[in-house]
């Protein structure tokens, strides 16, 4: 354990914010109660990714993160070094850092890398700077966001107990240490704050919006207190904790979810309990009823060939459904999932969420509103489905684009899609990528508001048009900004898209997951 203890004892003596200025993350944008957050969060991830600095990457590259060598963002901060490691079946080049100190600077120097653009705005909440680290493709495993959450703990009380501190420092009024200042309807969030050490085993009154109270709070021996909140409206909410004349006040920007912006032109489904009593699907336990439990909930929402629900038959159909059901929720742009369902892990969690995603055909075109779908005009072609989070994505796209753009110059372009998915995702010879409904392509706009068959050089392409659409896209929440691809040089060095072959004839973007809810 001792080298475990050096990277406790070393990363709680370590200031972030100089380390954030020497690598260059924004530290202005990091609050210093977000520092704390992310400093737990990511001593989890070295305590999962090192085996709590077991693993030989730990112990001969004091790498405890996993981080492969990539050059030249990492020169100067680390040397390759090949070492075979069990999640690979080759041997791969990874970062060796001299020592402890050279890790947690590398670390978050390897974070400045431009899949992890945008960093700073995802720093309130441990889950959703894990979920971050995730959707830009740190990690290949479904399961990973819970894996680290779960390590949380262990890693404050590392942390804790290596400052040599049992009882936080005494306070004399309530204070809150963390609590995310945006949430969806429906998100389940934590709140954590430390009271009086003098009223540890009292509770907290919680209040919401002056009128409706909540479960009380009990203060821990500690005198920390923690739950777990969610709101089922939105707005802007407050909450106010309380006890004898100390209170404490937090307010909140609480969103609709995007399948709830969408509910008047989209089919919902609600949240549905799916008892397992094993697992279900390739290497599965697969008992009966659990398979017909699976099969029902997956062809609820849409994708049907996993057979009839009502019998316990298995085959390729319910195993190709369940890895791209898992590639959705992970954000793959590719098939990678292992095919099985795992009572209470992630997969299970997601076909029982209420906005588990739905396999649909994109949206029908609406001329009035100025959005075309080519791809469904294309009867040859059959690019035509998707996500639901995708397709209200493109709704609102269309939407935005209409209202800031078209609706002062109606002979403008609509915004017209093109290819999506096939009807049961998967490998498709057209692209790289398109294989789970999580991306879309946008044809170019012409000057004479036709759309689509040039390319940004030609002389019919309407650049302002297409700069509108684009800003429309990234507006989206749910648009992964970095994965919006198009070649127009101008529009690039706008910082609206990047630079991808093949895409010099048309728009490119991509959707994360929400927030399961």
């Amino acid at each position: 354990m001792a080298l475990l203890d050096d990277l406790v004892n070393k990363y709680l003596q370590t200031d972030l914010a100089s380390v954030f200025t020497k690598v260059g993350i924004d530290t202005d944008k990091i609050s210093e109660i977000n520092r704390q957050i992310i400093k737990e969060v990511t001593l989890a991830q070295w305590l999962l990714e090192s085996g709590r600095a077991t693993s030989d990457l730990a112990s001969k590259a004091n790498n405890f993160a996993g981080l492969k060598w990539r050059n030249p963002d990492m020169k100067g901060f680390a040397e390759p070094l090949k070492i075979p490691v069990p999640s690979e079946t080759e041997e791969v080049e990874f970062c060796r850092f001299t020592d402890i100190d050279a890790f947690i600077v590398g670390y978050w120097k390897f974070l400045t890398r431009s899949p992890y653009k945008g960093l700073e705005e995802h720093t309130n909440t441990p889950e959703n700077f894990i979920g971050f680290l995730k959707s830009k493709g740190y990690s290949s495993d479904p399961d990973y966001i819970p894996k680290v959450v779960k390590l949380l703990p262990e890693a404050q009380k590392f942390l804790t107990n290596a400052s040599g501190v049992i009882s936080p420092t005494s306070v004399e009024q309530l204070q809150l240490i963390r609590a995310p200042q945006e949430v969806s309807v429906g998100q389940v969030f934590s709140m954590e704050g430390i009271a009086r050490l003098s009223d540890k085993g009292r509770v907290l009154s919680v209040m919401i919006d002056d009128r409706f109270p909540a479960p009380n709070v009990t203060i821990g021996q500690d005198g920390k207190w923690r739950f777990n909140f969610v709101f089922n409206q939105a707005g802007d909410r407050k909450m106010l904790l309380a006890i004898d004349d100390q209170s404490l006040e937090i307010t909140f920007k609480v969103l609709l979810g995007v399948s709830q912006q969408n509910e008047s032109t989209s089919t919902t489904t609600a949240a549905k309990v799916i008892k397992l009593t094993g697992s279900v699907g390739v290497g599965g336990v697969n008992k009966s009823d659990d398979v017909k439990a699976v099969k029902a909930r997956l062809y609820e929402l849409g994708y049907t060939w996993v057979g009839d629900p009502t019998t316990a038959s298995i085959d390729r159909g319910l195993f190709e459904a369940i890895r791209l059901f898992q590639s959705i929720i992970a954000g793959r742009s590719t098939i990678q999932g292992d095919g099985r369902v795992d009572v209470d892990a992630t997969t299970h969690q997601w076909l029982q969420a209420a906005n588990a995603p739905r396999w649909v055909l994109m949206p029908e075109s609406q001329p009035q509103n100025g959005f075309m779908n080519g791809e469904l005009a294309e009867t040859q072609d059959k690019h035509d489905f998707g996500t639901h989070w995708l397709a209200e994505t493109i709704q609102d796209i269309a939407q935005d684009y209409q209202k800031n753009y078209r609706n002062l110059r109606p002979n403008a372009a609509s915004f017209a899609i093109n290819d999506v998915s096939l009807p049961h995702g998967g490998d498709t010879p057209d692209h790289q990528g398109h294989e789970t409904g999580l991306m879309c392509d946008v044809f170019l706009p012409r000057k004479n508001g036709k759309f689509g068959g040039i390319f940004w050089t030609s002389a019919e392409y309407d650049q302002d048009a297409a700069r509108a659409i684009l800003k429309s896209i990234r507006q989206h929440k749910l648009v992964r900004t970095s994965a919006v691809f198009f070649n127009d040089s101008t529009l690039i060095r706008e910082g609206l898209c990047n630079f991808a072959n093949g895409h010099e004839h048309h728009i490119h973007f991509e959707i994360n997951p929400p927030a399961r809810s």
